[in-house]
């Protein structure tokens, strides 16, 4: 309870909480895109990107999001099949392209031969309702290297888990992003996407008047439990979600004290 209230008592829109955001891309206004219950913060410039499907929070410096939030409803479930058309994010590209010396937006094209998964932050599967909401999870500015075990087994599970939620008639606000408290190295043709050691993730679960969340802490790691510091291990990796939910993603349940600690991110009050 205490978690929940110390999330829901954030002043999300102080002008010091956007102090260092350098530019607002995408369709809808940020203060009135409701993906976001609390707006977490880095200590980076970030560019942000607020779109009907999610908000991201990118990383110029890592090409990467420094995280990615959304809500989850059951009219943002529907019969929409996966489209698997991984693309570059123009618009963020359209807007980095005009910065002298910025890094360009991640093509699909820079995971190639990596063996990491482009890994789905707000997932396909959250976003069945169009072609066109599922599509916009393939955007490249979306994912971060993830390890087949990572992304096809752990993270799905707490998908999987959360999506069951919403199918039970609850609302959920989600809220993930990468950690890199240890060196996996990079991945890229010019190896600028820095592969994170972790990820984390927060779930606020309304249910009515009824609020409550949790949250995960998931190691970026191979099925046999190491790094994916090896590359002839990590190309042989693989992972296939299970047709059932497990309940194997609970045992690296965390709290978001320990989520900024680690992700060195904050809530602004």
């Amino acid at each position: 309870m205490r978690t929940i209230l110390f999330l829901f008592s954030f002043i999300l829109w102080a002008e010091s909480s956007l102090a260092k955001i350098e530019a607002v891309l995408g369709n809808i206004p940020l203060k009135e895109n409701t993906n976001i219950v609390a707006m977490p913060r880095v200590s980076s410039k970030e560019v942000i990107i607020s779109r009907e499907q999610y908000v991201i929070s990118y990383n110029k410096e890592r090409r990467s999001p420094n995280w990615v939030a959304w809500k989850v409803t059951a009219d943002n479930l529907g019969t929409a099949a996966r489209t698997n058309r991984f693309e570059q994010d123009k618009e963020l590209q359209n807007y980095l392209g005009k910065i002298p010396n910025a890094l360009p937006a991640v093509t699909p094209d820079d995971y190639r031969g990596s063996c990491f998964d482009r890994g789905h932050q707000a997932p396909s599967a959250d976003r069945t309702n169009s072609v066109e909401n599922n599509q916009s999870t393939f955007m490249m500015s979306n994912m971060l290297p993830q390890t087949p075990y990572l992304n096809r087994y752990l993270w799905e599970q707490v998908e999987r888990y959360t999506r069951q939620l919403v199918n039970e008639g609850k609302t959920v606000y989600v809220i993930t992003g990468p950690i890199y408290d240890q060196n996996f190295g990079s991945i890229g043709p010019k190896q600028d996407i820095p592969v994170p050691s972790k990820m984390f993730k927060i779930v606020i679960v309304q249910d009515g008047s009824q609020r409550r969340t949790f949250s995960v802490i998931m190691p970026n790691i191979l099925r046999n439990g190491e790094a994916p510091t090896n590359k002839e291990d990590l190309c042989k990796d693989t992972a296939t979600p299970g047709d059932t939910l497990t309940t194997e993603w609970r045992r690296y349940q965390s709290n978001v004290r320990e989520i900024q600690k680690e992700a060195k991110i904050w809530f602004t009050r």
